[in-house]
């Protein structure tokens, strides 16, 4: 097993709001999942058999279980530019609606009644916001794929519309307004750093690892952890792969990503 729950500690020293950009099928997902369980106060019960005999499993740090996690993959929202802030405040209030209903318990017993009651997307973020300072709740929300659909939308239909989204009042910078200083960690992935450069104004808190030595590795395989999977495949399901012929095999096609210009020498 590749153990990346280190890198977990790490961002709790790093800063409370972080970005971080990796190229695609580098992992993000899988680490975010990862990380969700770990912080979810609703996951507390499943602490041991989650990560009991990792890193973090054995040193766990004090924030663990302590939030209510609320999950935004943009990855989700997809259709035509004319109908996308639509499509966006859809899949909002899918998220929202599935969030106040996961951590109801945590609240008065009118919360659900009051946050149905709200007239649109953007009252019902609000109201879930609101609650948060009310009832002193610690919250953490992950976004996945943050520049996906505006990626799709700068190179379909030009700057003149991707401005309009990102710029001035435009419905995608508006929205991390209404993050920034509602959730007391933050952390935000994707592939390109084009967005958040354009929302800057709207979020300017976030502490970007893309290039720190210490997150070098976070995401993805390094050299070591391929020798020690196909190693561990030729020992219990008996492949008898060559693991040297396969790393040079494999490095023509895989090899060269290096995020930082210097190496992390930090002992786990």
């Amino acid at each position: 097993m590749v153990d990346k729950t280190v890198y977990l500690e790490r961002m709790e020293y790093a800063g409370n709001f972080l970005f971080l950009i990796r190229p695609r099928r580098f992992g993000k997902s899988v680490f975010l999942s990862m990380l969700e369980s770990y912080y979810d106060i609703e996951a507390r019960n499943d602490f041991d058999m989650l990560f009991g005999d990792t890193y973090v499993g054995q040193h766990p740090t004090e924030l663990h279980n302590q939030f209510q996690v609320l999950r935004i993959d943009f990855s989700k929202p997809s259709s035509s530019v004319e109908t996308l802030q639509e499509t966006v405040d859809g899949y909002l209030d899918i998220v929202y609606e599935s969030f106040a209903n996961k951590y109801a318990k945590y609240y008065p017993e009118n919360y659900l009644e009051a946050f149905y009651r709200q007239k649109s997307t953007t009252d019902r973020i609000n109201y879930v916001h609101q609650m948060f300072d009310a009832h002193h709740i610690k919250a953490y929300l992950i976004v996945d794929e943050y520049d996906n659909f505006t990626n799709a939308v700068l190179n379909q239909h030009g700057e003149q519309v991707y401005h309009a989204m990102t710029h001035a009042e435009g419905f995608y910078r508006n929205l991390f307004k209404r993050f920034k200083g509602s959730y007391d960690r933050i952390l935000m992935m994707g592939v390109s750093p084009v967005t958040m450069d354009d929302v800057t104004s709207g979020y300017n808190i976030a502490t970007a690892l893309t290039l720190e030595p210490k997150f070098n590795e976070m995401l993805g395989f390094s050299e070591k952890d391929v020798r020690q999977i196909v190693s561990y495949y030729n020992e219990v399901a008996g492949l008898k792969v060559d693991v040297d012929e396969t790393i040079e095999a494999m490095k023509p096609w895989y090899d060269g990503y290096c995020f930082s210009e210097f190496r992390d020498v930090t002992e786990h």
